[in-house]
């Protein structure tokens, strides 16, 4: 192993300072695999960002929650959410992973990603207090054009909050994954979100099957758009008409469930 430098900020603002020196370490399950690319660190656990609060619908994650905590938060984190983190990771990787890093980290086939996606998720990063929402953030850092340190993430309280995935056995990684929502809103438009997983490289929403139910609560048009989505979603593990059957399937599955 490389020898390294360690840095341990006690506030945000030291933190901020060293960015360009360092990387920044939470739980650390993704920097232990490229250890040796890492020249230093930038230990966060002492800036105090591992709380989970609740107030006016709104949930507030600190970006260094470990996922662990969020399984054991039955009053506030939603069971779905729960679940999501449960088939992340095994549980010492739960104890270890944090919220901020497992959301830098995931790819497209995560379940944690995929439900904070239907949360209508919004990441907060300092410096300037800055507002992304989930899928601007990962847009960016697709880009590698990300720059600062997420703080909090901040989630709506649904009204409905369902997820579903296929995997070869239980502790896999999903095949396809599916989450759906409904979200507290006086527009239709901004009601229902629809995210699915398995199919690129972040989890994404399918803004036709949003509309779909949105606009009479269609569940055919939002099955449809969804198997639209994963023909030609084909890899080593699954063809496409696998997926896009198996997600026309679980997103019937939990519209139904939504809608009655």
């Amino acid at each position: 192993m490389c020898p390294f430098e360690y840095y341990r900020p006690k506030t945000v603002a030291e933190a901020l300072k060293l960015l360009d020196h360092g990387v920044p370490l939470a739980g650390g399950t993704d920097l232990i695999p490229r250890r040796d690319e890492v020249q230093a660190v930038i230990d966060l656990q002492d800036l105090g960002l591992d709380t989970i609060e609740s107030q006016d619908d709104i949930i507030t994650m600190g970006a260094a929650v470990k996922l662990q905590a969020m399984v054991e938060d039955k009053d506030i984190v939603p069971s779905a959410l729960r679940e999501a983190c449960c088939l992340e990771a095994s549980l010492n990787l739960r104890n270890m992973a944090t919220l901020g890093g497992t959301v830098m980290s995931a790819d497209g086939r995560s379940p944690v990603v995929t439900v904070l996606l239907a949360m209508d998720a919004i990441a907060i990063l300092e410096p300037g207090n800055k507002r992304l929402s989930l899928e601007e953030l990962l847009d960016q850092r697709e880009k590698d054009d990300l720059h600062g340190l997420i703080t909090e993430i901040r989630l709506k309280q649904p009204d409905f909050l369902g997820y579903e995935q296929v995997s070869r056995a239980p502790a896999d990684r999903p095949l396809v994954c599916v989450a759906m929502a409904r979200l507290p809103s006086e527009e239709a438009e901004k009601r229902y979100r629809v995210v699915v997983g398995g199919v690129g490289s972040s989890p994404e929403r399918i803004k036709e099957a949003e509309n779909g139910l949105s606009e009479g609560e269609d569940i055919n048009t939002a099955v449809d758009a969804t198997r639209r989505i994963y023909t030609s979603a084909s890899d080593e593990w699954a063809s496409g008409e696998y997926r896009a059957h198996t997600a026309g399937v679980l997103v019937g599955r939990l519209a139904t469930e939504m809608i009655s």
